[in-house]
């Protein structure tokens, strides 16, 4: 899974992989599993509308198009974040400094396994259906609600999971996002996703983790 994912970040489809690339690839994933200290934290609150908007009990606000899109149809609304730590950061700066191409594959990796480790702590809670996961950056979502969703998810005690003045998630291999539960008419398609019409994946004719 993680390999092939890695392999989706890295832009490949039907290329023919030389010994010396798969090499480099499987040894760069492993490295990535050796380094990673995967941690989670996430919360669940009920949805309720609030002068004709969707909101949630908690200091974040909701308010926005896109947000509103996903949500709507909801029972309730989970936020969630997660990260690989900081071990892992400091290993791919090493690579950074001398070995540039295994500091690529390694950060596809890392890319892949942050991204499964926050869909297996989605499929492991007694939630069904899920819409995808959007993360703070996106549409019509400014960047600064990283600061709400993580002071509510408490992620920096938590987990060790804290922002930059620029808020950027440190450490860097490392994502949040909110989704929406109880979505009966969700459906997996890439149409209504916001990486829609910038889509790597769509690009290059395959599609994401989110439905395959």
């Amino acid at each position: 899974m993680i390999r092939e994912e890695t392999l989706r970040y890295l832009h490949y489809s039907d290329q023919v992989i030389t010994k010396e690339q798969d090499d480099l690839i499987n040894s760069a994933v492993a490295e990535v599993i050796d380094y990673a200290n995967p941690r989670t934290v996430h919360r669940v609150f009920d949805l309720e509308e609030k002068n004709g908007l969707l909101a949630i009990d908690a200091e974040i606000d909701l308010h926005y198009s896109d947000l509103q899109k996903l949500l709507m149809g909801c029972r309730s609304c989970l936020l969630i974040a997660g990260t690989l730590g900081v071990p892992l950061d400091q290993r791919m700066r090493y690579y950074a400094g001398f070995d540039m191409a295994r500091y690529v594959v390694m950060d596809a990796a890392a890319s892949a396994l942050i991204e499964e480790t926050c869909d297996l702590l989605q499929e492991s809670l007694p939630f069904s259906p899920l819409t995808f996961r959007f993360s703070p950056g996106y549409g019509d979502v400014p960047l600064t609600m990283q600061k709400q969703l993580l002071h509510v998810l408490d992620a920096g005690r938590r987990i060790g999971l804290t922002l930059t003045p620029a808020m950027l998630m440190l450490p860097q291999k490392s994502i949040s996002g909110i989704v929406g539960i109880g979505k009966d008419d969700q459906k997996k398609t890439c149409i209504g996703c916001r990486k829609f019409d910038n889509c790597e994946y769509r690009r290059n004719n395959t599609v994401c983790y989110q439905i395959k």
